[in-house]
């Protein structure tokens, strides 16, 4: 889904829908407290990963340091999002 398919979405909703809380049903739970945050920095990722596990640039460039997997240092990770991408954060 894109912001512009969410925001489609939430203009065809009337007043009273707007007004009920927001939910992601997963299979079996419902995080029903999120934060519309941007991201503050890139994020990237592994390639080699199986998992798509993604994490801050700034974290990034601590783990590339010296490191045998990371021969090319940033040049062996993806960029994935960039800072001021707009996320929904779960606020646990």
């Amino acid at each position: 889904m894109t912001w512009q398919e969410m925001k489609d979405f939430c203009n065809s909703l009337d007043e009273s829908q707007l007004k009920k809380n927001v939910l992601v049903w997963r299979e079996e739970e419902c995080i029903s407290k999120l934060e519309p945050t941007p991201l503050y920095e890139d994020y990237c990722r592994d390639p080699e990963e199986f998992e798509p596990f993604c994490f801050p640039e700034s974290e990034a460039k601590t783990m590339v340091v010296d490191n045998i997997d990371f021969p090319n240092g940033m040049d062996d990770l993806e960029k994935v999002y960039d800072k001021g991408h707009p996320i929904l954060m779960a606020d646990f």
